[in-house]
Protein backbone atom coordinates (compact mmCIF):
# COMPACT_ATOMS: atom_id res chain seq x y z
CA UNK A 1 0.00 0.00 0.00
CA UNK A 2 3.07 2.16 0.90
CA UNK A 3 4.87 2.01 -2.50
CA UNK A 4 1.14 2.55 -3.88
CA UNK A 5 0.68 5.57 -2.22
CA UNK A 6 4.46 6.94 -3.58
CA UNK A 7 3.66 6.06 -6.37
CA UNK A 8 0.25 7.21 -6.91
CA UNK A 9 2.19 10.65 -5.28
CA UNK A 10 4.90 10.46 -7.70
CA UNK A 11 2.18 10.11 -10.77
CA UNK A 12 0.24 12.96 -8.83
CA UNK A 13 3.65 15.26 -9.00
CA UNK A 14 4.67 14.54 -12.69
CA UNK A 15 1.21 15.81 -14.03
CA UNK A 16 1.29 18.43 -12.07
CA UNK A 17 4.87 19.08 -13.55
CA UNK A 18 4.00 18.80 -17.15
CA UNK A 19 1.01 20.74 -16.89
CA UNK A 20 3.20 24.06 -15.51
CA UNK A 21 5.60 23.15 -18.50
CA UNK A 22 2.82 23.68 -21.21
CA UNK A 23 1.62 27.09 -19.37
CA UNK A 24 5.59 27.91 -19.64
CA UNK A 25 5.76 27.24 -23.02
CA UNK A 26 2.40 28.84 -23.95
CA UNK A 27 3.82 31.90 -22.28
CA UNK A 28 7.25 32.17 -23.55
CA UNK A 29 5.41 31.44 -27.30
CA UNK A 30 2.70 34.18 -26.68
CA UNK A 31 5.61 36.38 -25.19
CA UNK A 32 7.75 36.00 -28.40
CA UNK A 33 5.13 36.09 -30.52
CA UNK A 34 3.56 39.47 -29.09
CA UNK A 35 7.55 41.23 -29.33
CA UNK A 36 7.64 40.21 -32.73
CA UNK A 37 4.62 41.68 -33.88
CA UNK A 38 5.48 44.80 -30.94
CA UNK A 39 8.85 45.34 -33.14
CA UNK A 40 7.25 45.29 -36.36
CA UNK A 41 6.41 48.32 -38.57
CA UNK A 42 2.51 49.16 -38.73
CA UNK A 43 0.28 50.57 -41.46
CA UNK A 44 -3.60 52.51 -40.17
CA UNK A 45 -6.61 53.72 -41.90
CA UNK A 46 -7.82 56.60 -40.35
CA UNK A 47 -10.76 58.37 -40.58
CA UNK A 48 -9.78 61.78 -39.40
CA UNK A 49 -8.45 60.47 -35.69
CA UNK A 50 -10.22 57.29 -35.84
CA UNK A 51 -8.54 54.09 -36.82
CA UNK A 52 -10.49 52.42 -39.14
CA UNK A 53 -8.22 48.88 -39.70
CA UNK A 54 -4.66 48.03 -38.53
CA UNK A 55 -2.40 45.96 -40.90
CA UNK A 56 0.95 43.94 -39.46
CA UNK A 57 3.55 41.80 -40.86
CA UNK A 58 1.45 38.48 -41.76
CA UNK A 59 -1.66 39.92 -42.24
CA UNK A 60 -3.73 39.74 -45.67
CA UNK A 61 -4.63 43.25 -47.35
CA UNK A 62 -6.85 43.18 -50.35
CA UNK A 63 -6.52 46.69 -51.71
CA UNK A 64 -6.66 48.54 -54.52
CA UNK A 65 -3.09 50.80 -55.62
CA UNK A 66 -3.36 53.60 -57.64
CA UNK A 67 -2.93 52.01 -60.86
CA UNK A 68 -6.71 50.44 -60.58
CA UNK A 69 -5.76 47.19 -59.88
CA UNK A 70 -6.90 45.36 -56.60
CA UNK A 71 -4.69 42.87 -55.25
CA UNK A 72 -5.21 40.22 -52.51
CA UNK A 73 -1.70 39.41 -50.69
CA UNK A 74 0.17 38.59 -47.68
CA UNK A 75 1.96 41.05 -45.96
CA UNK A 76 5.92 39.58 -46.13
CA UNK A 77 7.16 42.82 -44.06
CA UNK A 78 6.66 46.35 -43.41
CA UNK A 79 9.82 48.41 -43.49
CA UNK A 80 11.04 51.92 -44.80
CA UNK A 81 7.41 53.05 -45.72
CA UNK A 82 7.23 50.09 -47.88
CA UNK A 83 5.11 47.10 -47.93
CA UNK A 84 6.74 43.64 -48.72
CA UNK A 85 3.84 41.63 -50.93
CA UNK A 86 2.81 38.08 -51.49
CA UNK A 87 0.12 38.30 -53.97
CA UNK A 88 -2.34 35.20 -54.69
CA UNK A 89 -5.35 34.65 -56.12
CA UNK A 90 -8.19 31.74 -54.50
CA UNK A 91 -9.72 30.07 -57.90
CA UNK A 92 -12.19 27.09 -57.87
CA UNK A 93 -11.12 24.01 -59.71
CA UNK A 94 -13.21 20.91 -59.84
CA UNK A 95 -11.62 17.50 -59.60
CA UNK A 96 -11.81 13.94 -61.26
CA UNK A 97 -14.83 12.75 -59.17
CA UNK A 98 -16.50 16.63 -60.17
CA UNK A 99 -16.31 17.98 -57.06
CA UNK A 100 -15.72 21.77 -56.90
CA UNK A 101 -12.14 22.80 -54.36
CA UNK A 102 -10.40 25.82 -53.94
CA UNK A 103 -7.14 26.11 -54.53
CA UNK A 104 -4.53 29.30 -53.93
CA UNK A 105 -1.55 30.19 -55.68
CA UNK A 106 0.78 32.26 -55.06
CA UNK A 107 3.08 34.74 -56.60
CA UNK A 108 6.88 36.81 -56.22
CA UNK A 109 7.15 38.99 -53.40
CA UNK A 110 6.40 43.07 -54.73
CA UNK A 111 7.34 45.71 -53.14
CA UNK A 112 5.10 49.00 -52.97
CA UNK A 113 5.40 52.35 -51.07
CA UNK A 114 2.78 52.04 -48.68
CA UNK A 115 1.30 55.92 -50.23
CA UNK A 116 0.67 53.82 -53.28
CA UNK A 117 -2.49 52.22 -51.69
CA UNK A 118 -5.85 54.14 -53.05
CA UNK A 119 -8.73 52.24 -51.81
CA UNK A 120 -9.75 49.42 -49.35
CA UNK A 121 -13.12 47.72 -49.37
CA UNK A 122 -15.52 48.58 -46.40
CA UNK A 123 -16.43 45.61 -44.09
CA UNK A 124 -19.75 44.78 -42.53
CA UNK A 125 -21.68 47.51 -43.52
CA UNK A 126 -24.80 47.94 -41.50
CA UNK A 127 -27.77 48.68 -43.29
CA UNK A 128 -25.99 48.42 -46.52
CA UNK A 129 -28.84 47.61 -48.55
CA UNK A 130 -30.51 50.43 -47.79
CA UNK A 131 -27.14 52.93 -48.43
CA UNK A 132 -26.55 51.87 -51.80
CA UNK A 133 -30.58 52.06 -52.48
CA UNK A 134 -30.98 48.42 -53.43
CA UNK A 135 -34.27 48.05 -51.24
CA UNK A 136 -35.48 50.97 -53.11
CA UNK A 137 -34.86 49.90 -56.15
CA UNK A 138 -36.74 46.43 -55.85
CA UNK A 139 -39.69 48.22 -54.03
CA UNK A 140 -39.78 50.89 -56.39
CA UNK A 141 -39.25 48.68 -59.12
CA UNK A 142 -41.09 46.16 -57.65
CA UNK A 143 -44.65 48.13 -57.73
CA UNK A 144 -44.33 49.39 -61.17
CA UNK A 145 -43.97 45.99 -62.39
CA UNK A 146 -46.78 44.68 -60.82
CA UNK A 147 -48.97 47.66 -61.05
CA UNK A 148 -48.17 47.82 -65.03
CA UNK A 149 -49.22 43.81 -65.38
CA UNK A 150 -52.33 43.85 -62.90
CA UNK A 151 -53.43 47.24 -64.65
CA UNK A 152 -53.32 46.05 -68.44
CA UNK A 153 -54.45 42.11 -67.62
CA UNK A 154 -57.70 44.02 -66.30
CA UNK A 155 -57.89 46.05 -69.53
CA UNK A 156 -57.21 49.27 -67.43
CA UNK A 157 -55.58 52.55 -68.33
CA UNK A 158 -52.02 52.34 -67.08
CA UNK A 159 -52.25 56.00 -66.64
CA UNK A 160 -55.47 56.73 -65.21
CA UNK A 161 -56.18 59.61 -62.86
CA UNK A 162 -56.08 56.94 -60.04
CA UNK A 163 -53.42 55.25 -60.70
CA UNK A 164 -51.35 57.60 -61.90
CA UNK A 165 -50.33 59.13 -58.89
CA UNK A 166 -49.32 55.62 -57.45
CA UNK A 167 -47.06 55.21 -60.46
CA UNK A 168 -45.29 58.20 -59.59
CA UNK A 169 -44.72 57.29 -56.05
CA UNK A 170 -43.51 54.26 -57.10
CA UNK A 171 -41.17 55.93 -60.17
CA UNK A 172 -39.74 58.39 -56.91
CA UNK A 173 -38.80 55.73 -55.15
CA UNK A 174 -36.70 53.85 -57.81
CA UNK A 175 -35.42 57.04 -58.73
CA UNK A 176 -34.25 57.48 -55.14
CA UNK A 177 -32.69 54.10 -55.16
CA UNK A 178 -30.67 54.54 -58.36
CA UNK A 179 -29.31 57.83 -57.02
CA UNK A 180 -28.09 56.22 -53.98
CA UNK A 181 -26.57 53.39 -55.73
CA UNK A 182 -24.71 55.88 -57.93
CA UNK A 183 -23.20 58.20 -55.21
CA UNK A 184 -22.77 55.31 -52.85
CA UNK A 185 -19.04 53.80 -51.86
CA UNK A 186 -18.25 50.69 -51.20
CA UNK A 187 -14.75 51.68 -50.47
CA UNK A 188 -13.10 53.92 -48.80
CA UNK A 189 -11.09 55.93 -50.88
CA UNK A 190 -7.45 57.37 -49.44
CA UNK A 191 -7.69 61.36 -49.47
CA UNK A 192 -9.08 63.95 -47.48
CA UNK A 193 -11.60 61.75 -45.82
CA UNK A 194 -9.50 58.70 -45.53
CA UNK A 195 -5.67 58.56 -44.76
CA UNK A 196 -3.49 56.01 -44.51
CA UNK A 197 -0.27 56.43 -41.67
CA UNK A 198 3.16 54.63 -41.69
CA UNK A 199 3.89 53.64 -37.97
CA UNK A 200 7.64 53.19 -37.30
CA UNK A 201 8.52 51.60 -34.68
CA UNK A 202 12.03 52.21 -35.23
CA UNK A 203 14.03 53.64 -31.85
CA UNK A 204 14.35 57.20 -31.88
CA UNK A 205 17.65 58.39 -32.20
Amino acid sequence: MHMRASFNKLLQCSIVFLKMKCCLLTIITAFVLTSSFAQSDFIQLKKNNKVLELWFRGDNIYAQLKNGQWINAVIYKIKDDSLYLRPYIVQTYVNRLGLPFLDTTFYGLMTIHFSYLYAFPKKDESFSYVKNGLIFVLAGGGYLVLNTINTLSDNDPLFASDNLPQLCIATGVLALGVVLGLTHKSTYIVGKKYHIEYISVKPSS
